[in-house]
């Protein structure tokens, strides 16, 4: 069977998307003997972050569409959209052509969802959604109070359901997403896979905690430097250990200087044995303001054996930490609260051990195994549906 993986953005970032496509994709060419091809729009010649396997083709438009993002005004953003999108189109109507694949899935965050449905028409086409379905209001939000981009994002979103209602199958990661698609009838929820399920958990006994992810506005690590903050002046001994990149990087170093607080926290670039860290830690925290899905480091985190702190973001750690028993769960932005239950497991060591035991049993239902057997009946049965 052909698999093609439309991945906007590239292999060569360390995120959670990135990961769990290819994941994904060395499970069907290694383990199933598919024919998997990944195509990316914006590699550049960037290397491959996560190890792929040999057998997995890689496609790399280079289209540029991001490129100029944040430096443009916004009328010039939209027409070169429009143009990006042109080229993207004709560039994978070329390429599909060529492959002439059984199933093409998009991860949903590009531009190909506008036209995906007229391309290569013998094709089933899956929707792989990683983000909320209504991301795009609540960036525009984030960038703007003006009347006209909200109002732009609201249509886009608007649009966006209805295209994902075309597709043979839209896949979400999480329940919680699920019931917000009520007039999607061709949906279904299968998770994220864990990368690794060590025979090995942390001890729970190191003064560290750890955060993984992007350094940009959504994930909220400035709010975490304030919680941090207060958590220090309780328990000076402990240290908060960030692995990530991104815009918000000198920023928050600038906000660690400025509180004195470089001996409690630290910010590390990100690394491909994040698994080594986390046996290292006692505690995993998450602090997004939106914009999760079913995050790979909660997962990640959870398969070391470690105790959860997150704020309740939609749509991700509700269908993952069940409160009070392998973490807990914070109302959005409530600071307070969360300095109170990072407090409360670095002062029990008995209760980070209890809740480290239910993360690492847990996490045995994200074992790529499990997941797979999901993915690949999925594919066997829309596969034999479509060739009836």
């Amino acid at each position: 069977m052909k698999i093609v993986y439309l991945l906007p953005g590239g292999l060569y970032n360390s995120g959670g998307m990135e990961r769990a496509i290819t994941i994904k994709a060395n499970y069907l060419a290694d383990k199933m003997d598919y024919d998997v091809s990944i195509v990316t729009t914006e590699q550049m010649g960037r290397p491959v972050f996560y190890p792929l396997s040999e057998k997995v083709h890689l496609y790399h438009l280079n289209i540029g569409i991001h490129e100029k993002f944040g430096k443009e005004s916004y009328i010039e953003k939209c027409i070169s959209r429009v143009l990006k999108t042109q080229e993207y189109k004709k560039a994978l109507r070329k390429l599909l052509a060529k492959i002439r694949p059984d199933i093409v899935i998009s991860t949903l965050g590009g531009l190909d969802i506008g036209f995906l449905n007229n391309l290569q028409k013998d094709s089933i086409k899956i929707g792989e959604l990683h983000f909320p379905g209504n991301y795009r209001q609540l960036m525009a939000r984030k960038l703007s109070d003006a009347f006209i981009p909200n109002l732009v994002a609201k249509v886009r979103t608007w649009t966006f359901k209805r295209q994902c209602e075309k597709l043979d199958r839209l896949i979400v990661l999480t329940s919680e997403e699920k019931a917000l698609w009520k007039n999607q009838q061709t949906i279904d929820v299968i998770p994220n896979p864990i990368s690794f399920l060590p025979p090995e958990s942390s001890s729970l006994r190191s003064k560290k905690a750890i955060a993984v992810g992007r350094l940009v506005y959504e994930k909220g690590f400035d709010l975490l430097i304030e919680i941090w903050k207060a958590v220090a002046g309780k328990h000076p001994d402990w240290e908060l250990n960030v692995y990530g990149n991104g815009n918000e990087k000198e920023r928050l170093l600038q906000i660690i200087r400025e509180n004195q607080l470089e001996q409690q926290i630290r910010i590390h670039e990100p690394v491909r044995n994040i698994q080594e860290q986390y046996l290292e830690s006692s505690m995993f925290l998450l602090s997004s303001r939106y914009l999760e899905a079913l995050p790979m480091v909660m997962l990640e985190a959870m398969a070391c054996g470690l105790p959860l702190v997150a704020f309740d973001a939609p749509c991700g750690p509700k269908d993952i930490i069940t409160d009070g028993v392998n973490g807990f769960l914070v109302t959005t932005g409530n600071i307070q609260v969360m300095t109170e239950k990072i407090n409360q497991l670095i002062e029990s060591e008995k209760l980070r051990q209890e809740m480290g035991n239910a993360s690492k049993q847990l996490a045995a239902d994200y074992q790529v195994e499990k997941i797979m057997k999901l993915w690949v009946d999925l594919f066997e049965r829309e596969y034999k549906n479509r060739n009836k």
